[in-house]
């Protein structure tokens, strides 16, 4: 930092500490707080990366154990859908065996639909009629109703299966548990032309095993679900397909449901990429939500599979993804998903489904990431503990310095300010006492200059006062006798005569208000004006200043006025004859500075505490880089060589007059359009 300028001794000496002692120790610390920074930072990325490692592995462990935990599940459902098809071939095999209570809870619709009509505990039953019901189909619902029991087992058997079903070629459909099959299938439906019979047929399952359906919604009104399907032959043909189904909503509850802690999830991905099921956790991540509205209106009239949204194949921002998949059946990999994550995944045996297990990197450095939040709060705390330290340490080192500079700056502090009198006129004293030796002797050559200083200032003002007095004798006589011979009987002075005459007798007179102006300076520097302060009629005052500059701003053609107040003025604490002189002063410059034909104008400003003669004028103004020498002494402020008189000592007068009877001088402005200078004395308070 550059300094202009010399520096207070309290300020070096401070700087002086800084350099020597705060900075240095200052940056080691520093130091050693980074180093301990950079150290943290390390250990903690090799921390995390360690715990990352785990992480994944954890993820890899588990992905595997639950896909075969899973893939066991759904193989029990798939053993059970080839048992509940074999029964139902010997059923559709075998002689029909049907009580009359059974026969009676059927009835035909008039949209020849065959149905149950109310729940006895079996399944229910509905006869599309899109192959007309006769009398050979109402045999073939006689010989299915022996299915009831072991379709009642299977459905108790395992939380996760919803339903059971047979489905003919002929569209007869029969399934447990019971409901109102007429307010749910229109008539006529084509029950072969839905997935979940066609995908067992011999075009698509010619192995004639279980197979597991694309998420689809139930046209039996249970929502979005997949299905375990296997086909029944019967001598010549498929005679149906039977199916077991188990909803996306109880996947998510009783499969996806692991304990993976913090915020992992698990998401179940089919074998054509379509997300069969995804847990409230991870819908944000993947950008779908579980689908769960749906249109049974539409379901039951075709196939509705799940949007191709849910399809990580045909989802650019999630290609990275699926090609991992198809990598391999079982890995690992980081995945960006607007966060970092972590994902683990294997492929499920029987339905080649795929188990994806997921957590973000921030759950599973949360450890880590705690650990490493209490080093920074300890770090903080350090540095706290720093801060308070240095902050004492630099408030102590601060007192040092300004302990050490009392006892050398307040000395020539007092030196300057002695100066400083001195320059301004006054007397200092001569007793001072200062603690070095070199500061007492510059106080006591100070002292002997002072009072050199004064003598000459008084032996100056005795001179200025006695020529003064002797130049004003042989004034008065050139102004006396040039009035003499304007007002002479006798011989008539041409025009010519009586201007050269005037030309003197205004000289004169220039010269005397010089040589009185001189005098009144010199008289107040020795302190000899008396004053007598007591009440002032301000307006009366302002008049009489007015009065006195008359004549000459007539030669000059300007207006001088008084701005009559509004309300009547407060009593003032003054001497009227001194504050008429320094307005006499302030309107004889707002005079002599004009322009001709401008004007001059004394008003009053009320304060709390005093009211201010403001006077103003059109006049040329002031410079700015002029006004701090305005109150100086013959100060003529480059006025020196114009036709202007005067010697640059009225406004001095002035000051000096405020001053010593309590009043005060500012000039409030000034531009080339004029001047504005005001003068404040003081109200005249009240007893009581």
């Amino acid at each position: 930092m550059t300094v202009k300028g010399p520096l207070p001794l309290s300020r070096w000496l401070w700087r002086s500490y800084l350099r020597a002692a705060l900075v240095p120790l200052l940056l080691i610390e520093l130091s050693f707080v980074v180093i301990y920074f950079v150290t943290t930072d390390v250990v903690y990325e090799r921390s995390a990366e360690t715990v990352r490692g785990m992480a994944t592995d954890a993820l890899a462990d588990a992905a595997l154990r639950e896909a075969d935990v899973i893939a066991r599940r759904l193989e029990t459902i798939s053993a059970l859908t080839r048992v509940y098809a074999g029964e139902t071939g010997r059923a559709l095999a075998s002689d029909a065996n049907t009580t009359a209570a059974e026969k009676a809870r059927h009835a035909m619709s008039p949209d020849g639909v065959f149905h149950t009509t109310r729940d006895t505990g079996g399944s229910a039953v509905f006869y599309s009629g899109i192959v007309p019901v006769g009398e050979a189909e109402r045999q073939k619902v006689w010989r299915t109703v022996q299915l009831d029991p072991i379709m009642k087992s299977i459905v108790e058997a395992d939380p996760l299966i919803q339903q059971i079903y047979v489905n003919t070629h002929d569209s007869l459909n029969r399934i447990y548990p019971y409901f109102d099959v007429l307010s749910v299938y229109p008539p006529k439906m084509d029950i072969p032309s839905y997935n979940f019979y066609y995908e067992a047929d011999a075009a698509h399952n010619p192995s004639r095993g279980v197979v597991w359906t694309d998420p689809y919604v139930d046209p039996a009104g249970s929502g979005w679900m997949v299905s375990a399907i296997a086909p029944v032959y019967g001598a010549a043909r498929l005679e149906g397909v039977v199916g077991l189904d188990v909803t996306i909503g109880t996947i998510i509850q009783q499969v996806l449901n692991l304990r993976l802690g913090g915020d992992g999830y698990a998401v179940l991905i089919g074998r054509d990429g379509t997300i069969l099921a995804l847990p409230p956790a991870g819908e944000a991540d993947w950008g779908v939500s579980e689908v769960i509205n749906h249109s049974y209106n539409e379901a039951i009239l075709q196939d509705t599979f799940k949007p191709e949204s849910f399809n990580l194949f045909r989802r650019a921002e999630l290609a990275e993804v699926a090609a991992a998949i198809n990598e391999a059946p079982s890995g690992h990999h980081g995945f960006d998903f607007g966060r970092p994550m972590i994902a683990a995944w294997s492929q499920i045996a029987g339905p080649n489904w795929t188990l994806v297990v997921m957590a973000s990197e921030s759950a599973v450095l949360a450890e880590a990431t705690g650990l490493r939040a209490q080093l920074s709060f300890v770090t903080k705390g350090m540095l706290a503990i720093l801060i308070l330290f240095y902050a004492g340490f630099f408030l102590f080192l601060w007192r040092r310095s300004v302990a050490m500079s009392r006892r050398v700056a307040q000395p020539l502090a007092a030196i300057e300010a002695n100066m400083a009198r001195i320059t301004q006129g006054g007397q200092i004293p001569e007793n001072h006492s200062y603690e070095i030796a070199e500061l007492q002797r510059v106080g006591d050559h100070l002292v002997q200059m002072g009072i050199g200083l004064q003598a000459a200032n008084r032996s100056k003002a005795a001179f200025l006062s006695a020529m003064s007095h002797e130049f004003r004798t042989p004034l008065n006589a050139i102004t006396g006798f040039s009035e003499l011979l304007q007002t002479a009987r006798g011989e008539v002075l041409d025009a010519e005569r009586m201007r050269q005459v005037q030309a003197i007798s205004d000289a004169g007179r220039q010269m005397l208000h010089l040589v009185e102006g001189v005098i009144d300076l010199a008289r107040i520097e020795q302190g000899g004006v008396t004053h007598s302060l007591g009440p002032v009629d301000a307006l009366a005052v302002a008049r009489r200043a007015v009065a006195g500059q008359a004549e000459a701003a007539a030669r000059r053609h300007l207006t001088v006025s008084v701005v009559e107040p509004a309300q009547p003025l407060p009593p003032l604490r003054g001497d009227a004859d001194i504050l008429t002189r320094i307005l006499g002063h302030l309107m004889s410059n707002a005079v002599k500075y004009n322009r001709d034909g401008g004007r001059v104008v004394l008003e009053f400003v009320p304060a709390p505490d005093s009211m201010a003669f403001v006077v103003r004028d059109t006049g040329h103004g002031i410079a700015p880089e002029r006004q701090a020498r305005l109150f100086q002494p013959f100060e003529r402020l480059g006025q020196e060589n114009s036709t202007i008189g005067g010697a640059g000592i009225g406004l001095a007068i002035s000051r000096r007059l405020a001053d010593q009877t309590g009043c005060r001088i500012t000039l409030d402005q000034s531009s080339p359009q004029g001047s504005s200078f005001s003068l404040h004395v003081p109200v005249l308070q009240r007893a009581g």
